[in-house]
């Protein structure tokens, strides 16, 4: 049976979805089709280029007019394959072909959802005024097409399965995203902490450097791209966070098993993979007390649990930081619940079922 998973996402920044659609693809020899695709940082994920992927050489341009575009081009094409996994909701236009398939939701779109408020109080009040009644037919587009055209949903987390129930009223079978685990090691700690994600308005980075501010004895790490609107906050950092920009996988992993824990506070985290891949290099991590985070982290176990708040994040890196080692075999085992393999057969199966 000839699979093909269809995403808008053009392989030219490195992040979670990336890794995730790879994994996919191997898990079920399926091809990845996509607008357009970056070989340099294809090249970063896949070097041996295990996975297939077929573009549609058409490059989406930049956002507002990117999602508009891409629907277009998933509507008018025409693709030979005996299964079809959308990924997003550009993607998922191609279903308006009567089609097998599944819908692996990563989250609803958050700035016409959950986000929705958050997202306008970024924008002037001209913007809101523009925004408004576009958001509002964008949104009620999304929910015709979900009710008329979709059958078969999937996500990544509880989280999202949540999100899904509100905005479709539908049921969705959840399939975690996976972590290679033996692809991670620990090594004793030198004594940093690290954050590994971009950082912009849903990583919350300046939660991290405030709490740090008030901990010059301790040393954090921040690894990701910088957006717009943020390079204040690396230029007035203390001189115990560092930043730096995007490394490969080897040196992320290497910094992985060297840190002495990892720090993550994105806001209400559709799943979050990083912090799995902590604890799969024996890593305790602390995190927000929101989202996906409270499905990977056992609070005092693997790590902690706080509040979006700077004061609950230095209590937490004081607490975890008199024995970090403490919790190495616990978030090892924790990781492992989540490891590719699991992930492979979950996926089969999951597809079997769409077939029915």
């Amino acid at each position: 049976m000839r699979v093909a998973i269809l995403t808008s996402y053009e392989f030219s920044v490195l992040g979670g979805a990336e890794r995730l659609i790879l994994d996919l693809a191997r898990a079920l020899d399926a091809e990845v089709v996509v607008p357009h695709f970056n070989e340099n940082i294809l090249s970063l994920y896949d070097p041996g280029r295990e996975v297939s992927f077929r573009s549609l050489d058409t490059p989406l341009p930049a956002e507002p007019a990117r999602q508009i575009a891409g629907m277009r081009l998933f509507r008018r094409t025409s693709l030979e394959y005996d299964f079809f996994i959308c990924i997003d909701d550009i993607a998922a236009r191609y279903l308006v072909h009567p089609v097998p398939h599944l819908y692996y939701i990563l989250t609803p779109r958050r700035a016409l959802y959950d986000m929705y408020y958050h997202f306008l109080a970024q924008k002037s009040l001209g913007g809101q005024i523009a925004y408004i009644p576009g958001l509002a037919l964008a949104r009620f587009s999304d929910r015709r097409f979900v009710r008329r055209y979709v059958k078969n949903i999937a996500c990544i987390s509880h989280t999202v399965r949540n999100r899904i129930q509100k905005v479709y009223l539908r049921e969705a079978a959840v399939l975690y995203p996976p972590v290679h685990t033996d692809r991670y090691t620990w090594k004793p700690s030198e004594g940093y902490w690290l954050s590994l994600g971009r950082v912009d308005k849903w990583k919350r980075v300046q939660l991290q450097v405030a709490a740090f501010s008030q901990m010059p004895e301790k040393k954090l790490v921040v690894v990701g791209r910088v957006y717009p609107g943020f390079e204040d906050l690396v230029k007035k950092a203390p001189p115990n966070v560092l930043f730096y920009h995007t490394r490969t996988e080897e040196e992320l992993r290497d910094l992985l098993s060297r840190c002495e824990g990892f720090i993550t506070t994105a806001i209400d985290e559709d799943f979050g993979i990083t912090p799995l891949e902590a604890m799969a290099s024996g890593k305790p991590v602390v995190a927000t007390r929101e989202g996906g985070y409270q499905e990977t982290v056992v609070d005092g176990v693997s790590g902690r649990l706080v509040a979006p708040e700077p004061n609950a994040i230095q209590d937490a890196i004081h607490e975890v930081g008199q024995d970090p080692d403490r919790f190495r075999d616990e978030c090892r085992q924790r990781a492992e619940l989540f490891d590719y393999r699991e992930f492979a057969v979950k996926a089969r199966d999951l597809l079997s079922r769409s077939l029915l």
